[in-house]
């Protein structure tokens, strides 16, 4: 990590205020469709795992060495607006912490503050250190994962042969401890207004309530 340019009595945000998101999605005739979400807190806790309903007349792919979702999994799920209600209130006023942060508030159709915006897939220090140099690519969080913490995610689909598909708690605790690694530098970075995180893609500006200083298309 380099070295933290620090602005005079700085305080950083308490560490209650982090939430970590992760989704798995199905394939749908249209477009793909929210399936499984997990939250956690800044130490990993579970705050908050459920199913999405589909309906399954509307799914042409449970990609299920992903997702781990098989046929019949969703038939007795909550419903997307309770999932997404649920999930917009454990979210309002938090900092936010995801990777492809805005895939996950696209699906969400959720409109949240950048400055509570923390996407590890876009903040240039990991993207730097994953060999990323082109807006609108992203480094692999398993990747990620494995280079900072030394751990390894994802491995279900690989090893197991079961078709377990990726966890979204698994994933977003991945995330948060990723993002732990390098929150005083993220957290100060923004402080300073320095430069440190890749163009959000145009296609999720609607749904991200931010300044125009910081758009990059």
């Amino acid at each position: 990590m380099s070295t933290i340019d620090s602005p005079i009595n700085y305080k950083l945000p308490e560490l209650t205020q982090y939430l970590a998101i992760d989704y798995e999605f199905v394939g749908g005739i249209r477009k793909s469709s929210l399936a499984k979400v997990g939250i956690v807190d800044y130490s990993g806790l579970t705050i908050f795992e459920s199913l999405v309903y589909v309906n399954p007349e509307n799914i042409t792919d449970y990609r299920t060495s992903t997702s781990g979702i098989k046929p019949g999994d969703l038939n007795h799920a909550p419903s997307y607006e309770e999932v997404t209600s649920k999930v917009k209130d454990l979210l309002r006023d938090k900092i936010v912490v995801g990777h492809t942060l805005f895939n996950d508030l696209a699906a969400l159709n959720y409109r949240h503050p950048y400055e509570l915006f923390r996407d590890t897939a876009l903040y240039y220090p990991l993207r730097k250190l994953m060999g990323i140099k082109r807006e609108g690519e992203f480094p692999s969080l398993k990747k990620l994962s494995k280079e900072i913490l030394n751990l390894d995610i994802q491995t279900e689909t690989e090893n197991s042969g079961k078709g377990c598909g990726h966890d979204p708690i698994e994933d977003a605790r991945a995330t948060m401890l990723i993002f732990m690694r390098f929150r005083e530098q993220y957290e100060i970075d923004l402080l300073n207004n320095k430069d440190c995180i890749s163009g959000v893609p145009a296609c999720v500006l609607a749904l991200i309530i931010c300044p125009k200083s910081i758009i990059k298309l």
